[in-house]
């Protein structure tokens, strides 16, 4: 399990409406404990695995190093090997061969980045699984059937002894989460992707033999059980009876998607019912995608089309500020990190990656031509998402604490996180004017250096806030968002 280390920063996450001079105080009473931010494994390693050398290692550097995304949460997909599942790259291989019996050198597309991650030094993997082996399924297909009842022990086995596995070559598997989305079958036969369906009747059996697995080999306190990852916050609260008293004290954190994107009151009323259903277990927000919307957050909600502009980076920015700060959860995930559903044709049009269209997805933060295997185009593409997501990859570590904000101008997109030596404020201004922020920290601070991502700018560096003391101002430009640091002392 994540274990938290000695904060060395701390930070404040902030969501502007208006445009006027907004002022706040950093409250010096912690609110919540940072785990991790990061995002999944699925399915992009089918297709990356095949670039070269160089690509792979650039796209690993990227991703898990503070140079690039930094993210401390890794989400490898456990593949139930593809039956019946009609896009290969959506069907990883599995180990499993039968009873005890495995082939570890299967899928080494997902096993190559496993590595990387812990090569990289992610704190946080985990292992989760859409379906079981095909021969445990209901229909004997890794999608389209369900888990049959009965089959728990054999399941957790297979999933411990892959856990195992990994451990022994050195891979710190921390988390499983062996039902994802278990709300749907994603059948018919064939299918698009890998899913198994498990009846809220079920999910008990599920936790506990997996529970009762790892605890007889002396894992239970090592790897944590994460459940049940349903796709929505308005449903997962609607079956936590039919499953979770059972084994309450069996599961480490309640895990959901938000595939219904709520608004910030139904976020909170998830919130609150997990909680009073859990008697006060954590909840994680651990997969999101696939929405337009402006960065104020209207018009957001799940359908197609590729936006990589600024504004809709700043929309699902407000994602994590609303899991953050209205949630007060302790740990976001995004869902694949990595896409080729760009919508358009990159070789033939220089405008392809930076242009919104309604053909693709916006389910990555970066982007790869689908047709690389005949046009031999290995560039990666990154796109806003990236950019605005490092900052909360860079600067929310865990560990770190939230601060609330007080005062009149606190919102509910307000967080502020502390460590023992950094201040750092990120600030998102979704309106098309400028705005300034005026903080009064718990303490004399001096601002050293900043860092901004808007239509023109990646992550540009920027001249630090001004003031003096306890109180700084942060020019804050209009449709960005902007991390401004500072040292816990004087200047």
């Amino acid at each position: 399990m994540l274990l938290p280390f000695v904060m060395t920063a701390a930070f404040i996450l902030l969501s502007l409406p208006v445009t006027t001079v907004h002022s706040a105080t950093v409250s010096s009473t912690p609110a919540q404990t940072f785990l991790g931010i990061g995002g999944s494994g699925a399915w992009w390693p089918h297709d990356l695995f095949n670039f070269p050398a160089s690509v792979r290692q650039n796209l690993s550097s990227l991703l898990f190093s503070d140079s690039g995304l930094g993210i401390s949460s890794y989400r490898y997909n456990l593949g139930g090997g593809g039956v019946g599942v009609s896009n290969p790259v959506r069907a990883p291989q599995t180990p499993y061969v039968s009873p005890g019996v495995y082939n570890f050198s299967a899928d080494p597309q997902g096993t190559f980045f496993l590595q990387q991650a812990s090569d990289f030094g992610v704190p946080g993997i985990t292992m989760f699984l859409n379906t079981a082996p095909a021969p445990l399924t209901s229909n004997g297909d890794s999608c389209g059937g369900q888990f049959v009842s009965g089959t728990g022990t054999a399941y957790a086995t297979y999933i411990v002894d892959v856990a195992e596995h990994w451990r022994d070559a050195g891979i710190n598997i921390s988390y499983i989460s062996a039902m994802n989305e278990p709300d749907s079958t994603f059948g018919p036969v064939p299918c698009g992707q890998e899913g198994m369906l498990v009846e809220p009747s079920q999910r008990s059996e599920v936790v506990s033999s997996l529970w009762n697995e790892l605890n007889s080999r002396g894992l239970s306190s090592a790897i944590g059980i994460l459940a049940d990852e349903t796709s929505s916050t308005a449903v997962a609260p609607t079956e936590y009876s039919a499953w979770l008293p059972e084994v309450v004290d069996m599961v480490a954190h309640l895990v959901h998607h938000a595939y219904d994107f709520p608004s910030d009151a139904n976020y909170l009323a998830y919130v609150n019912a997990a909680h009073a259903a859990s008697n006060g277990k954590t909840t994680w927000m651990s997969e999101i995608c696939c929405s337009l919307g402006t960065p104020a957050g209207t018009g957001r909600g799940y359908s197609q089309g590729f936006d990589p502009t600024i504004n809709n980076a700043l929309m699902f920015a407000g994602l994590v500020f609303q899991s953050f700060v209205v949630g007060g959860e302790a740990h976001y995930d995004f869902w694949t990190l990595v896409s080729n559903e760009i919508g358009c044709e990159p070789l033939t049009s220089s405008t392809c990656v930076t242009t919104a269209n309604s053909n693709g997805w916006t389910d990555g933060m970066i982007y790869y031509d689908p047709d690389y295997a005949t046009n031999g185009n290995s560039e990666l593409y990154l796109v806003k998402h990236f950019w605005t997501y490092k900052h909360f990859g860079n600067f929310v570590k865990p560990g770190t604490q939230r601060l609330p904000l007080t005062g009149s101008d606190a919102n509910t997109h307000t967080l502020v996180v502390s460590n023992s030596t950094t201040f750092s404020v990120i600030a998102m201004n979704p309106n098309t004017t400028t705005s300034t922020l005026s903080l009064t920290f718990p303490q004399t601070v001096c601002g050293t250096t900043g860092f901004r991502t808007s239509a023109s700018e990646d992550f540009a560096t920027i001249s630090p806030a001004t003031g003096s003391g306890e109180t700084w101002e942060l020019p804050l430009s209009a449709t960005s968002l902007s991390t401004y640091i500072f040292a816990r002392k004087a200047c």
